[in-house]
């Protein structure tokens, strides 16, 4: 196996909306290159990883197989990365780069390849939650690159199809030059697309990222003794707002019940999984909830358009307010953690 490191300076991406999600969160950029698509089969041969800091400084680590048997040694580097920041940023990921990462894993006997952390995956934001997909021919990550007036930047010119060839090529390959040159093909291409797939964060302000956000989920950060949450489902009914997620770290039991003076209930279960059942109020087809009831000090709030009277309005039959509830939800989560003793901590 060989490591490649490359380090770069790139325009920092900063937005207040995405600050309000991800504040002092570290992210990884990620992506991976394969034998194949079927995971059953077909090995990694080489994973990236970038991360990058507000001052534009940024490292590209790359893990490149010699041969498939490198393979294991890779993906044990790999999860000293994943250990290094808070959530990732893919392309396509969710269905493809980290279940296959799960899968090889798996295959190998390799423990710890569970990814409760969060990953936000531009292709399912693009796709989902923005008019892009109407407005260019596809959502190919190179497709969306050319629309933001990023191809130049660049340098590649291989698929990843085609990167399955020339690492064929490389395998067979007696040249030590040829092979160089192969090696170096494969790298550049996996190198460009973390570099690029940075580079189309600005598009997320074309996009309705609180609604992207509410149906995809987003982190909280632990603190106090609590892990890191990665919200998965934020959901209103008849009964109440419930939150769904799993939580990063050694896995405990915990539990409580709605009271009168907690006015939620909740679970975590040792599959990392974690519920929180909150109390609402409904008035004519509409869902309210009762800032009063959760928070000493809610002045925040009252900044947003759906803040009325010590209420926040978070939905209308079908209609939600997606900005409130996921802001009431981080919120919420935060003092969850501030005022209740985490097992783990007693353990």
């Amino acid at each position: 196996m060989k490591i490649i490191k490359n380090t770069h300076k790139l325009e920092f991406f900063s937005s207040k909306i995405i600050n309000q999600y991800f504040g002092d969160m570290r992210m990884g950029v990620f992506d991976i290159e394969t034998m194949g698509l079927n995971p059953s089969r077909c090995p990694i041969i080489l994973t990236g990883f970038m991360v990058i800091s507000p001052n534009g400084d940024c490292t590209v680590t790359q893990y490149f197989a010699d041969t498939p048997e490198d393979e294991r040694l890779i993906l044990e580097y790999l999860k000293k990365d994943f250990q290094d920041v808070d959530y990732v940023l893919t392309y396509n990921g969710k269905h493809f780069d980290l279940p296959f990462v799960e899968k090889r894993a798996a295959i190998l006997g390799l423990d710890g390849f569970d990814f409760n952390f969060y990953n936000m995956d531009l292709y399912l934001i693009l796709n989902g939650h923005s008019q892009l997909k109407y407005l260019i021919k596809n959502l190919k990550q190179k497709t969306v690159e050319e629309y933001m007036g990023l191809q130049s930047s660049r340098e590649d010119e291989i698929s990843g199809a085609e990167s399955v060839s020339l690492y064929e090529a490389f395998l067979m390959c007696q040249n030590a030059d040829e092979k160089k040159a192969l090696r170096e093909k494969i790298l550049l291409h996996n190198h460009d697309d973390l570099i690029q797939l940075y580079k189309l964060m600005p598009i997320l302000r074309s996009t309705d990222i609180h609604r992207a956000f509410n149906s995809l989920g987003f982190p909280v950060k632990g603190h106090s003794g609590w892990p890191y949450m990665n919200l998965t489902s934020v959901k209103v009914s008849y009964t109440g707002l419930t939150l769904l997620g799993r939580y990063y770290g050694e896995p405990f039991s915990y539990m409580s019940y709605d009271t009168f003076t907690d006015n939620f209930s909740c679970e975590f279960n040792t599959e990392n999984r974690f519920s929180f059942k909150i109390r609402t109020e409904r008035h004519k087809g509409n869902t309210f909830i009762n800032l009063k009831l959760f928070f000493d000090d809610y002045e925040d709030f009252k900044i947003y358009p759906n803040y009325v009277n010590d209420f926040l309005f978070i939905s209308s039959g079908s209609s939600i307010n997606a900005l409130e509830i996921n802001m009431f939800a981080k919120k919420f989560l935060q003092r969850f953690m501030d005022e209740n003793i985490c097992p783990l901590m007693v353990l």
